[in-house]
């Protein structure tokens, strides 16, 4: 009687450890209709059953020669849980990290001292290496829709070239492709006196 009650313990805490894996296996499956869902259902199920005869068979090969008190019963689900849950647990904390570098790198650049005016580029526009470093080479695109931020505008020098943050660091864009950047006063360092236009040695 007490093994058979010992089974139907580890059944139950199969069942409840693999619901709990389950829950960490899709915490961050993505939702794409009836496809995606077959997908969750059928992980779902594998890990609740299969949790459940996975543990009632382990728990009698742990206990089948030794006598069943609850101690002994509490350790080997312990220890069954632990086995189905940190494997569960790490690749959630993978997952989720992966998403955190994701949101860094979907998030938009913000202003500061340094680069103070908030625009974002109408079309892909080339950046380019700074002029004081030597021949002006390109670097990187920065895509369509992207934020950016204004630094200083060396006008003295050519080619013209506006010092621009953007998300992936410190880029230099030239003066002819200063008109494809449009201002957006709202997400200026507060305080700071908006531009009214993209020409930038206006005054100069």
């Amino acid at each position: 009687m007490k093994r058979f009650l010992a089974l139907v313990f580890f059944a139950a805490v199969g069942l409840a450890a693999g619901w709990l894996a389950s829950g960490l296996f899709l915490a961050f499956s993505p939702r794409c209709g009836y496809e995606c869902e077959n997908r969750a259902f059928g992980i779902f199920f594998l890990a609740t059953v299969g949790g459940a005869f996975g543990f009632v068979l382990a728990g009698h090969l742990a206990t089948r020669k030794r006598r069943v008190t609850a101690g002994t019963v509490l350790v080997v689900s312990t220890v069954l849980c632990l086995l189905m849950l940190l494997p569960a647990g790490g690749l959630y904390v993978w997952k989720l990290h992966g998403h955190y570098d994701e949101a860094e790198a979907a998030r938009p650049v913000k202003p500061n001292l340094a680069f103070l005016h908030m625009t974002i580029a109408t079309r892909a526009v080339r950046g380019y290496t700074d002029s004081d470093s030597g021949p002006v080479e390109p670097m990187r695109t920065i895509p369509q829709w992207q934020r950016c931020l204004i630094g200083t505008a060396q006008c003295k020098k050519q080619p013209r070239q506006a010092q621009m943050l953007c998300k992936d660091g410190v880029v230099y864009v030239n003066e002819a492709d200063w008109r494809a950047f449009s201002l957006i006063p709202s997400e200026n360092l507060p305080g700071t006196i908006a531009l009214h236009s993209m020409n930038l040695c206006a005054s100069q």
